[in-house]
Parts: C-alpha cells; sequence; structure tokens
C-alpha cells in the first residue's frame, strides 16, 4: 500500500507544479485529432488546386498543433517537465505562423494590383518582410520565455513569463499596425486585380484577413491576460479558458482559412507575372500555354485580367 502511495504522488504533484490541474483527456484527443484533419486536409488542398507554397504553412501549423495536443494526452496520465515543454512551446507558437500567412496575402494584394507604392510600408516587400521579422522576434521571445517557464525553477519561471509577455506584446502592437494596411487595402480603389472565375478575389480575401486578424487578436489578448497575472495566476488555472481563447480561436482560424480559401483569390502556383502598365505578356503554367495576362488600366484604377484558359 506504501509502494502505491508513494509511486502516486509525484504523479499528481508533478501535474499540479506545472499545470495547475489535470488536463482533460478527452477534450485533448479531440484537439489532436481535429487538428490532425485539418493538417491532411489542408496539404492536399494546397497541393491538389496547386495552390502557392507560402500557403503549405496552413498544415504545417496544423500538424504542430496536432503534436501539441498529442503530447498533452500523455500529460494526462503523467508529466514530466521535458514533455510539459514540448507541449507548451508546440500550441503556443505555431499559430505565430498564421499571422505570416497574412502579411504574406497583404504583400500579394500589393503586388497583383501593379501600383507603385508612394509610402514605404505599401510596398510588397516591406509588408512581408518587416511583419515577419517582428514576427520572428516575438516568437524567439516567446520561445525563450516559455523555454525558462518550463524548467520547474520558480526564479527562472517568473523571468520567463515576463518575457513571454513582452513577445506577445510586441505581436500584438505589430499586428495591430497590420490590420491597419490590411484595412487600406481593402477600401482603396487603387489596390485591384481579378483573377477569370473569380467575383472580386481582393474583397474574399479581405474577409479572411479580417476574421482570422480579429481571431488572432483575441487570442493574443488572452496570452497576455495569462502571463500577466504570473505562471500560478488564475487565468493560468482555468482550464476552459485556455480552450475557449486559444483553441477554439485557433480552430476557427483554420475553419476560415478552409472556408475562404487564399488559393482561390491568388495565382495559381507555377504563374508568374511579369506586367507593367499597358503592357500585355504571357503567362507560363506548367498545365497550358495558352494562359495569358492582360493588363488595362479603366477609369484610373489599374486592374490586372487573368484569363486562366484551360
Amino acid at each position: 500500500m506504501a509502494d502505491t502511495t508513494s509511486s502516486a504522488i509525484p504523479h499528481e504533484i508533478s501535474t499540479y507544479d506545472l499545470f495547475h490541474y489535470i488536463p482533460n483527456l478527452p477534450l485533448a484527443v479531440v484537439g489532436t485529432v481535429v487538428f490532425g484533419l485539418f493538417f491532411l486536409y489542408l496539404t492536399a488542398r494546397v497541393y491538389m488546386t496547386k495552390s502557392p507554397r507560402f500557403l503549405y504553412i496552413l498544415p504545417g501549423t496544423a500538424i504542430c498543433e496536432c503534436i501539441g495536443y498529442a503530447v498533452r494526452v500523455q500529460c494526462h496520465s503523467k508529466t514530466t517537465i521535458p514533455t510539459y515543454a514540448v507541449m507548451t512551446l508546440f500550441l503556443l507558437l505555431p499559430p505565430n505562423a498564421l499571422a505570416l500567412v497574412n502579411y504574406k496575402c497583404a504583400g500579394e494584394i500589393i503586388r497583383l494590383s501593379n501600383v507603385e507604392a508612394k509610402f514605404f510600408f505599401l510596398k510588397p516587400k516591406f509588408v512581408t518582410w518587416f511583419f515577419f521579422s517582428s514576427d520572428v522576434f516575438a516568437f524567439l521571445m516567446q520561445s525563450t520565455g516559455g523555454g525558462m517557464q518550463s524548467t520547474g525553477d520558480p526564479s527562472l519561471s517568473s523571468t520567463g513569463s515576463a518575457i513571454t509577455l513582452i513577445g506577445l506584446a510586441v505581436q500584438l502592437l505589430f499586428f495591430a499596425c497590420f490590420a491597419f494596411i490590411a484595412f487600406y487595402l481593402h477600401h482603396s480603389h487603387k489596390y485591384n486585380y481579378h483573377i477569370d472565375g473569380q467575383v472580386s478575389p481582393k474583397k474574399h480575401l479581405s474577409y479572411c484577413l479580417y476574421i482570422t486578424i480579429v481571431l488572432l487578436y483575441i487570442r493574443s489578448i488572452y496570452r497576455i491576460a495569462e502571463y500577466a497575472t504570473g505562471y500560478g495566476g488564475l487565468i493560468a488555472r482555468l482550464e476552459w479558458a485556455f480552450y475557449v481563447f486559444d483553441s477554439l480561436i485557433i480552430l476557427l482560424c483554420f475553419i476560415s482559412y478552409s472556408v475562404l480559401y487564399i488559393g482561390n483569390y491568388l495565382p495559381k502556383r507555377g504563374s508568374e507575372e511579369h506586367n507593367g502598365p499597358g503592357s500585355s505578356k504571357r503567362l507560363t503554367s506548367s498545365s497550358s500555354n495558352d494562359d495569358t495576362i492582360t493588363s488595362h488600366t479603366e477609369k484610373g484604377e489599374n486592374i490586372i485580367l487573368y484569363n486562366l484558359n484551360k
């Protein structure tokens, strides 16, 4: 009897010290399965539809989420510092990559519109790489802080929480700046393009950006509140808060990316646009030699017509 008790105590102490509760097994299993299915679905869709390669970030994020929840399943029965660290990093960091997808989409809207930017912050490369760099910086801070939190040392955990909090705040700040740019691109008539077979591709792409920006913003606010209240604070002790403001939020993001599929509103992979105002050039594609690009100006607006004849 004494042996049984002694073997059970380390499990409970380890779990409660790290989680402050016993992780819910059914919810962790559901998370593993759901994000695993999204990985398979999005990988197949990006490949089959010849969508831009940067969209592989979506299934990449999904499989990381799947791994995170799979480790959380393991933590239900036995929690160690390494497994807790892996779970924390795989659930905290990968969703940052979804913001990169949004940054790239905004850059594509600018590039395809073929408008000479008057401001440096409206140049395609700046939008993509500046915000990407800020995301990487925030990512590194969060990963460093997350690693320190997982050591089990109270002093390091406190420092790690502060570093993670700063990383989340930086990410939130730059994401707010990006939201302004996305709003401007959507409502500016100068930035427009057309893809044959799609009605208002920029509008639909902007809707996808709006939805996911709001969702990711909510998640970031939750994470900031979690770390601001401390490693053992009230929010960190509420498992339902994690599933509502993190798991559900990321799930809704993936649903949005699937329903308003970005690949439908951008040129297919294998086609390259080398056009300027008033020019007309061939669009090379692996599937057809008859694809053409016609660029013309109408009512002072630059509109690119993609005639994808298959």
